[in-house]
């Protein structure tokens, strides 16, 4: 750690964290206005909130601790011998750091598996999800590597055999935003594409628009996590200042089950809904935001007399239009 320039990073992060902390509160609290006020929850709709309290919960915890550190630091032990940074080299393995630290691993490994499932529903197929899931396994491994490197006595996440773990750890899950926000941002731009081809209505967009690419593949977690990868591969004290990007791995499934509530996420039904779609030739106004057909049809086979029916009230296409096949997307 190079003196001054740590303390200061390491104090941006806790200022930065501290307001990123507010917006996932802020981002929670309207999920369970969303929940409270709706009128049919469906078991999705209960595991999402489940998920996002358990999220919120760790990463308070992960908030929490670092803010404490800083205050031992700074304010408790102020005149410890050799300064602040002394203090953070003898104290880096507290128990409460290690505990900090295995709530932001588990909060990442928890939203990144939401990623996989993401991924599985926006494309429709498990073997799209495979290879993410098994650079989540790997990510997996690396964690469990970081913490005892970390959390042994004399352990230091940023000196001896803990950096190498921390290191891998950090760029597996790179490579898995990295891979994932490939997938996820590739399909609703390709899906986008084709479906304003074929003449799809202004609802259909509110599905792949930019805000849909941004948080279905949590393009910020991505972002900020390279750059920390970075500083913190080259050794770079600054690389503490960018751990705020751990605050996005609760942020970015907040955000996805606010979607998800607001009935503007994709959805296996949604998503299959598209696809058909390309391949009708005509008008797609009878497409609503809710990924279905007007009215509240409870299964298959009310969809499908749904579509059969709206379908049959569309004027016959035009001689010019072009015709799109479902099978030229990709599996």
């Amino acid at each position: 750690m190079a003196g001054s320039v740590f303390q200061n990073a390491y104090y941006v992060m806790v200022v930065v964290d501290a307001i990123l902390y507010g917006v996932a509160l802020v981002l929670y609290a309207q999920i369970l206005r969303l929940i409270f006020e709706s009128q049919k929850r469906t078991r999705m709709d209960k595991f999402m909130v489940a998920f996002s309290t358990a999220l919120v919960l760790l990463n308070s915890v992960y908030w929490a601790t670092q803010a404490y550190f800083g205050q031992m630091m700074w304010v408790i032990h102020d005149d410890y011998p050799g300064g602040p940074d002394a203090y953070a080299n003898d104290f880096a393995y507290v128990w409460y750091q290690t505990w900090g630290t295995t709530a932001s691993v588990a909060c990442n490994l928890m939203s990144d598996a939401l990623l996989v499932y993401r991924c599985f529903v926006i494309w429709n197929s498990r073997r799209v999800a495979i290879l993410p899931a098994l650079v989540w396994v790997m990510s997996l491994a690396f964690g469990i590597g970081l913490l005892y490197g970390s959390g042994r006595p004399n352990g230091n996440y940023f000196a001896g055999i803990a950096t190498l773990f921390v290191t891998a750890y950090t760029a597996s899950t790179f490579a898995f935003n990295v891979l994932v926000t490939v997938l996820i941002a590739g399909r609703i731009v390709f899906v986008g594409h084709r479906l304003r081809l074929g003449g799809a209505s202004a609802d259909v967009r509110v599905y792949t628009g930019a805000v849909a690419i941004v948080v279905e593949s949590a393009l910020p977690f991505t972002v900020f996590s390279a750059v920390y990868l970075v500083t913190y591969a080259l050794g770079s004290a600054v690389a503490a200042a960018f751990s705020f990007y751990a605050m996005f791995t609760c942020i970015s499934p907040l955000l996805i089950t606010l979607r998800v509530l607001s009935r503007r996420a994709w959805t296996r039904d949604s998503s299959t809904l598209f696809t058909t779609t390309i391949s009708y030739r005509g008008p797609t106004d009878y497409i609503t935001t809710t990924g279905m057909l007007p009215g509240d049809y409870t299964n298959a086979d009310e969809k499908a007399q749904g579509i059969e029916a709206a379908s049959k009230s569309v004027p016959a296409p035009e001689a010019q239009q072009t015709e799109l096949d479902i099978t030229d997307l990709p599996v």
